[in-house]
This record gives C-alpha cells, structure tokens and sequence, in this order.
C-alpha cells in the first residue's frame, strides 16, 4: 500500500541521474573510479583515514568481525537494535551477548560493565549501535574497558549516523571500525550499500581482501571469501548524495524541532527521542515513546494509523530476545528492551515534510491514543 505520508521518501532527482548516465557512457559498471572517489569522501568527511565501499552495512559488519579473525567467544551487542546487528555475530560463528540498552536507546552502561565483570576473559570484540541517528558517547565506554585493564576491539553500528556528531566527534570514527548503511531510508542513499571507515592500514588491507573474494592486491587468492563490492552507479548516486547531506541534515533537524513543539503543546505525555548535550543528531528516524499503558495498543494504533489516516508509522525497532531466532542468547534480563519494543513508534521524517504535514500527522496520532483512554 501507498501511504499519503511514508516513513522515507529518497531525496535524489535530476543531478543524480545525469552522474548514472556518465557512468553509462563510460562503459565500466562495476566497481571502479567512482566507487573509489566515493570512499575517499566518505572518509574524508567522518575524518578517517580509510573508507571501504561493500554492499550493505549487514555486510560491512560482517567484514570487520571477520578480519579481527575470532575463532571463539562473546560479541557484546544491544538486545534494542535491528536483527544484522546480531546476525552478523552468529554467521562469523560466535556468540552475540546481548545487554540491555537505557531509556535513550544506548547500550546501557550499568549491564555493559557487568558483562566485563563476568565475561571479560570470553568477550572478543563490542558493537555498540548509534540509535536512530543520534551519536553515542564510544569514549565512555573505551573508558571503562581501560578501568577494567581489556583492549577489546569496538565496531561501531553507524548504519543511521553518518554525519551525526558527539563531543565533536563524528560517528564511525570513534573506535577501530565505523559501518554505515545507504539504504532509501537513510541519510543519503544509493538504493542500496554500505561503507566502512577505519584508521589502521592492516586492518583496511585485510578488509580490502575479504570483500574481493579473498584476493589481495597482487592478485593471488590468500583467503576464502565473498564478493561485497559495491558498483560504480551507486557509487555515482552516492557522490551526489554526500554533497546535499549537510542540507538534508539540517532539514531533518528543523522537523524534528518542529514535531518536538508540536507533540509538547499537543500530548505532552510524550516522549521524543532528543540528542544530548554537545551531540548533533540527523534524526534518521523520528522516534517517540508512549507511556506504558499503551503497550498493549501498539499493533492497533499502528494499523489505525495506517489504514484511517495514511500515515506509515512503524515500531521502533525490535528487542531481538522477543524474536524466536535469538531467544537461545538470553543470557542477561531485558526490560527496558522489551519495553521500548512496546511502546516506541517511527514517524514520517523526509526532507519534502512541511509543519502542515506535521500538524497534521501529529494530530492523528493524538486522535488514535485518545480514542483508547
């Protein structure tokens, strides 16, 4: 079903199409110049020294679990965050440990420094998700690894993050490995794709070979593994993309200021996701929390808003020990998770939105809830 009013709309148009057409004319559409133009954007803009173009952020993830080369052990993930966080963690043949986050989303730094307590010696490396655009604190929580005498390697999930800022730092470029995502309902977007950024030259090497089948520079095939490159059309798409994120963010920004307004004058009981102090978001999702009364609504509230007014309104996101493919990793509880899983919604937020279009939907949303008080 078409909706009146998406979750995401691309924001790509005229400039983008005349870039696929270059590439057409070239003659060369698989990986080339433009995929490597684009990396060095990229990297240049989260200021890291190297950027890898692959095929998804799932895949991006993967990639760097893998040439940390971990034969056992726990992985430290959120138990709020999409499934690839933690699928990519099994399929390398490890063990996802997942932990609770806080009532903002993050990783919750209480749970995180118990599973160092009791896991430390059996903990192999750390994803920690940047939730729906707004930029953890990684320094936080590189501190309490040095408190607890571990170097443990973090990958960043940045999947909605490019371009988001915390204490003047950009996400992806926090720890030894940033993953960001290019899907439409990201913050720019080449249908589909993913990048990594990192600093260290081995691991780029290495990460260079496992996304070309397991070939290295010279040639010679010195490891099994996978095609994840990216072509040069996406990479054309993206190019123009990265130039207009500043404006899209800055966009973004204005509406979510704008829904932050509209929802405290209107249902003030409820609670937007807001950045923090010194972080600059890019509000990849407009995310708003019920109170709890209303868990048990959530299915009908999003049907309702779906079919009566045309809105796409969404969870969240899942708490992955309610899925049946990761009930076997329940290790620790889980209750924030769970309840954001239940309370949380994904509004509208594109760049073509107007504060009529807000008014509107937020009024709608009013009416469903209040229908069931």
């Amino acid at each position: 079903m078409r909706y009146k009013y998406p979750l995401a709309r691309p924001y790509v148009g005229y400039e983008e199409l005349q870039e696929i057409k270059k590439v057409f004319s070239s003659g060369w559409l698989t990986q080339g110049v433009y995929v490597e133009k684009f990396e060095n954007e990229v990297a240049k803009y989260v200021k890291s020294k190297y950027a890898i173009a692959v095929t998804s952020c799932t895949a991006a993830l993967y990639l760097c679990i893998k040439a940390l080369n971990i034969k056992d052990g726990y992985v430290i993930a959120p138990d709020f965050t999409y499934p690839s966080t933690a699928n990519v963690i099994i399929e390398n043949r490890l063990k996802p440990l997942l932990l609770d986050v806080d009532e903002n989303c993050r990783l919750s730094i209480h749970w995180f420094k118990d599973a160092l307590l009791h896991y430390k010696h059996n903990i192999k490396a750390i994803i920690l998700v940047h939730p729906f655009g707004h930029a953890l604190n990684v320094f936080e929580y590189k501190k309490l690894l040095s408190e607890y005498g571990l170097s443990i390697p973090i990958i960043e999930d940045a999947a909605t993050a490019l371009g988001s800022i915390n204490n003047g730092y950009y996400a992806g470029n926090m720890s030894e490995f940033g993953c960001f995502s290019f899907h439409p309902r990201k913050i720019i977007t080449t249908g589909e794709g993913g990048m990594i950024t990192l600093n260290d030259e081995d691991l780029y090497e290495k990460i260079i070979t496992l996304r070309e089948d397991g070939r290295n520079r010279k040639g010679d095939f010195v490891t099994t593994s996978l095609n994840f490159r990216m072509t040069d059309i996406q990479a054309a798409i993206g190019l123009v993309q990265l130039k207009k994120i500043e404006k899209k963010i800055d966009i973004r920004r204005k509406l979510a200021e704008m829904y932050h307004k509209l929802f405290n004058e209107m249902f003030p009981s409820i609670i937007p996701l807001k950045e923090e102090e010194k972080c600059r978001s890019t509000y990849q999702s407009y995310i708003i929390r019920l109170p709890r009364y209303f868990e048990k609504y959530q299915e009908y509230i999003i049907h309702t808003m779906r079919e009566k007014y045309s809105i796409e309104v969404q969870i969240g996101t899942y708490a992955l020990h309610m899925e049946p493919a990761f009930k076997q990793f329940i290790i620790y509880p889980l209750p924030m998770s769970e309840l954001l899983r239940r309370t949380t919604f994904t509004l509208p937020l594109y760049e073509e939105l107007t504060y009529e279009d807000l008014l509107y939907i937020v009024e709608s949303f009013k009416k469903v809830c209040e229908e069931l008080l």
